[in-house]
């Protein structure tokens, strides 16, 4: 693919509005079909057309690439907000963007450091190996021979997120869950800002690897000399990707090992530096033969104030103890629940609040959680509490600190699912 990505507002929203145009005659389509169509035909003719617009949404959001992409990768594990089909769908941003083409790889990095690639590395691969929203990893060596992993921003990412913000913040008007996924968005654009500045990424991935100090976890060193606010240079960490590490059939230990160090992981770096990496993408996870496993692409971290930090466990006791006035006042403190009488409040907290409660503490007080052994997926469950959330006027807002600290929580929830672990979780926040 050698084409930049559209850059400007006009050129964006023409692109988001062609697929717009599409997917909806494609509905038109099975509507005006449906009444002359049996039962199992208009099912059959229903999934086609919801084939179709996946299709249609997928190669418009790699396309635009950028922020638009991005909320393609977040709404992929949303699966309270978003139909399977589309989920699905959604899901290939991880690993199936197009690359860009050699000549605009060439022109960044003479943009970036005034010379030309093979003047900057001892070697450099054109061909990514890894592809993502807002960038592509191509591998490298230094004039030593060490391995590198060399991420290069997509051309104008950067001057797109307000304009594509804007295109989501219209579309979302119109969806069932507009009042709390329009609280999250502020505090997603923040997040995106510094994803864009490498500079800043950087920063993330020395501090992290200053302070996070655990067995068998790796996090690359960055090469500032070759960084810059578009391109991140870093060593190569050993490892294979989930998907494929999971092709190799490693044993339940290993399964129950490498489950054990991401959510150590989340633990300490939440309770211990009050921070989180905050994008669970099953590709930012290097799983190695060794038993080491590697995190890399700190682009997405959030820091927590020590209120917050401290809030969470209270919550969670709260929640185990079943103490109504414990959780809502929590929740107040957030400034998440509005005002009402104290019928209401019970009344909110046994019909909405306890259950998704008894849902949330069930892996801290079980010993050891097995992800694999369910019927029916833990995750799945908890999607059909949020629903319920999401649905009562009562939750007025989300906080800032808790959209990232969920969606990394249950981003790896559905990870362990994926792997079969068995995780030992009970210790960790009810202490």
């Amino acid at each position: 693919m050698s084409k930049s990505v559209p850059t400007s507002k006009l050129a964006r929203t023409g692109v988001a509005g062609t697929a717009i145009l599409k997917a909806g005659s494609k509905h038109l389509k099975h509507a005006a079909k449906r009444p002359f169509l049996t039962e199992s035909s208009s099912r059959e003719s229903r999934q086609k057309r919801d084939d179709e617009t996946a299709q249609i949404l997928f190669k418009t959001f790699s396309q635009l690439r950028g922020t638009a992409l991005k909320i393609a990768q977040m709404l992929s594990m949303e699966s309270n907000l978003l139909p399977e089909w589309l989920r699905n769908e959604l899901s290939k941003s991880y690993h199936q963007v197009p690359p860009l083409g050699r000549p605009l790889i060439r022109k960044l990095i003479e943009q970036e450091f005034g010379q030309p690639p093979e003047a900057v590395f001892n070697h450099f691969d054109p061909k990514a190996f890894a592809a993502a929203s807002l960038g592509q990893v191509h591998s490298a060596s230094t004039t030593t021979g060490e391995p590198l992993a060399v991420k290069l921003q997509y051309p104008g990412i950067d001057i797109t997120i307000g304009n594509d913000l804007q295109l989501v913040r219209s579309i979302i008007k119109r969806t069932r869950h507009a009042k709390l996924l329009l609280s999250s968005i502020d505090e997603i654009e923040l997040r995106l800002q510094e994803e864009v500045d490498y500079q800043h990424e950087a920063n993330n991935t020395e501090w992290f690897q200053q302070h996070l100090k655990l067995k068998n976890i790796t996090i690359p060193l960055v090469h500032r000399d070759l960084s810059s606010k578009r391109i991140l240079t870093t060593t190569r960490l050993a490892g294979v990707h989930l998907e494929q590490w999971l092709q190799q059939s490693p044993s339940q230990q290993q399964r129950n090992h490498f489950g054990q160090l991401l959510y150590d992981v989340f633990v300490n770096s939440f309770y211990g530096l009050h921070a989180l990496h905050a994008d669970p993408n099953p590709g930012n996870y290097l799983f190695n033969s060794n038993g080491e496993l590697g995190l890399v692409d700190f682009g997405c971290v959030r820091y927590y104030s020590a209120d917050f930090v401290k809030l969470i466990p209270k919550l969670l006791r709260a929640y185990q103890s079943k103490d109504a006035q414990a959780v809502i006042a929590t929740y107040q403190k957030l400034g998440m629940v509005a005002d009402m009488s104290e019928a209401e409040l019970q009344s909110f907290y046994e019909n909405t609040l306890q259950p998704f409660g008894d849902w949330l503490t069930k892996p801290f007080k079980a010993g050891s959680f097995d992800f694999s052994s369910r019927s029916a997926s833990y995750t799945e469950e908890g999607w059909m509490s949020f629903k319920n959330l999401a649905n009562v006027k009562k939750i007025n807002s989300l906080a800032n600190e808790f959209i990232y600290f969920d969606r990394t929580f249950f981003g790896l929830y559905q990870i362990f699912e994926r792997m079969g672990a068995t995780i030992n979780m009970e210790h960790a926040w009810l202490d």
